[in-house]
């Protein structure tokens, strides 16, 4: 009898689907690991390294771990797991290649479109001290004058102050997520999403907001309309007119 359910293609479609749920819901239990791997990547300089390596290259762990201060005789070993960790999300490419010394195979790690965000560009910048921000004490702590950080009551009362202070012509540019009406499965909104839970659990009051949401706003202050300009890096441009 079990073999004639397990035969049988319905069942492997139900069996397939409670897999992939099952699958997904233990990523999302356990995602808050993905930001702490990705900071101890930019931390240790893996990204940095594989850029000063040259374009298109491709290093093993040990070639990393080399260029690294530590002495730690299982570093190599610990940084290959946390490699392997972030080829799953696409921010690092890997290609197996024969390792004759050993007769075996090693991994030899590359920089993705992603992971290039990660690395320091020419000007010195790069996402990395923004994914240690998010998890940073300070952080959590602090302040800071945008929206989102703030409840409606308190939004209403920036906006009017702002609404206020500018002439008749005038007009307020706002740059914030905007998440749909509907829940939205592509990556940008994944994004924002998690972007909501932080400021849920880390500002009394703080939300990003739908559309609606924003034009209530808006109106409650005052302003005549809002003109929602462009989209940039899933963040939108908005002009608040008077």
């Amino acid at each position: 009898m079990a073999f004639l359910k397990e035969s049988n293609p319905r069942n492997l479609d139900n069996d397939q689907r409670e897999e992939k749920s099952f699958s997904c819901a233990m990523q999302l239990s356990t995602s808050i690991v993905l930001p702490m791997v990705l900071h101890s990547a930019f931390e240790l300089g893996v990204f940095d390294i594989l850029s000063k390596a040259g374009p298109g290259a491709k290093l093993s762990p040990s070639q990393i771990v080399a260029q690294m201060p530590t002495k730690n005789p299982d570093a190599a070993m610990m940084l290959d797991r946390i490699l392997k960790l972030l080829v799953s999300h696409s921010m690092l490419g890997c290609t197996m290649v024969a390792d004759e010394e050993f007769g075996s195979f090693q991994r030899l790690y590359s920089l993705t479109p992603v992971s290039e965000y990660f690395m320091t560009n020419e000007d010195g910048v790069s996402l990395g001290p923004y994914t240690a921000l998010a998890q940073d004490q300070v952080f959590i702590k602090s302040w800071f004058s945008i929206l989102h950080d703030w409840s409606d009551e308190y939004c209403l009362k920036l906006l009017k102050n702002c609404y206020n202070a500018i002439p008749n012509d005038g007009k307020v540019i706002v740059v914030e997520a905007v998440i749909p009406t509907i829940p939205d499965i592509s990556t940008p909104m994944k994004s924002t999403y998690q972007l909501d839970m932080l400021m849920m659990t880390h500002y009394p009051g703080g939300k990003e907001r739908t559309q609606e949401e924003i034009m209530a706003l808006a109106t409650m202050a005052g302003f005549s309309g809002i003109k929602f300009e462009c989209s940039v890096c899933d963040l939108w441009v908005m002009e608040f007119f008077k």
